[in-house]
């Protein structure tokens, strides 16, 4: 984190990746959500999958990664992380990002190359490879668009009132390339972050909202939402505000609303989450946040599993006892993941 990104953060700004798991978006109010964990690094290898269950002490039935764009253009398809997921018993979540390193700096690829083809090659050999490794796979496209930190298809400059197009335009652009290349196993998900920002009030940015990015139910199998909760880390002498302890309804409520008014019955799935310790009980935090996702009906909750801008790593801060006690709390198991099969099909 930098900062210049603060702004972003005192407003439940994500961090650059998060973890996930699913449970059905029809199962009854009693049943368990999923749970799930994002790893850092790329390829992801078996021992480090072993390794993150062995941290939290129960199994995982999804694992989210984070993937850039080749600035080369080479090599689209992580065949090895997938793999390594795969057999590991969960589902792959690829977070794919149009963006290429450059000098060590990030460049969002530009909407104008995506949508003139020029990236089609590229875009077609990772659907090619995804459908010839046949099994399930989340592929979350340009996630948290509604963050000006990303400012998926320009530089920038060029976030704002014609981002929310730009980017409908491409997302349904990869859909097509996939579905053309039959890797009808690769299920896209729609993921913005908690709050847009800048705020559509608050800053008046009223075309900056989760909705107006929608690429329409077609074109989505999953829907996704991001938000962390930052406890009492910010305060007004060090960052200009004061943070404070947020409960998982209340990080979640509004995107939950806007994304079941958009599409009720696509299964809706926490992708990245996470608490830290201070200012109040992480444990408890937990607890409540899967009953909550149980009430809604989520179809899983997901959990950032990294010290990166703040150590948010389950087991951080939180008793053995009490973090072995929460294990009833979740369902696990790659077959219990009531998401459909194939894209476009029912959960």
């Amino acid at each position: 984190m930098t900062a210049s990104r603060s702004r972003l953060f005192r407003l439940l700004a994500t961090p650059l990746f998060g973890s996930a798991l699913l449970l059905a978006a029809c199962a009854a109010p009693a049943s368990p959500p999923g749970f799930g964990l994002v790893v850092e690094g790329c390829p992801i290898t078996g021992a480090a999958l072993a390794q993150a269950g062995q941290d939290i002490g129960w199994p995982v039935s999804l694992v989210v990664f984070f993937l850039q764009w080749s600035e080369d253009r080479s090599a689209p398809f992580p065949a090895r992380t997938v793999e390594a997921i795969q057999a590991a018993g969960a589902v792959p979540v690829v977070t794919w990002e149009p963006m290429t390193m450059e000098g060590g700096e990030e460049h969002a690829v530009n909407a104008d190359d995506i949508l003139s083809c020029r990236w089609d090659g590229y875009i077609d050999a990772f659907a090619l490879a995804a459908r010839e490794n046949g099994g399930r796979i989340i592929l979350r496209f340009a996630h948290e668009m509604n963050l000006a930190r990303y400012h998926w298809g320009g530089d920038a400059d060029a976030f704002g009132p014609e981002s929310p197009a730009r980017y409908r335009a491409m997302f349904r652009h990869v859909r097509d390339r996939f579905r053309q290349a039959g890797a009808d196993n690769v299920l896209f998900a729609f993921c913005p972050n908690a709050e847009s920002l800048p705020h559509p009030v608050r800053d008046g940015a009223a075309w900056n909202t989760a909705a107006a990015y929608y690429p329409g139910d077609d074109a989505v199998d999953v829907l996704g939402m991001d938000g962390y909760n930052w406890g009492t880390t910010f305060t007004r002498a060090k960052d200009g505000w004061d943070s404070r302890f947020t409960a998982f309804a209340d990080i979640f409520g509004t995107i939950r609303r806007e994304l079941q008014a958009l599409s009720a019955g696509k299964p809706l799935v926490v992708f990245e989450t996470a608490s830290v310790t201070s200012g109040g009980d992480k444990a408890a935090w937990i607890r409540d946040a899967a009953d909550t996702a149980r009430r809604w009906n989520l179809a899983g909750l997901c959990w950032f599993q990294a010290d990166k801008e703040r150590d948010w790593r389950l087991g951080y801060g939180i008793d053995t006892s009490r973090l072995a006690s929460l294990k009833p709390a979740f369902a696990a198991g790659r077959d219990e993941l009531a998401l459909p099969a194939r894209a476009g099909g029912e959960p």
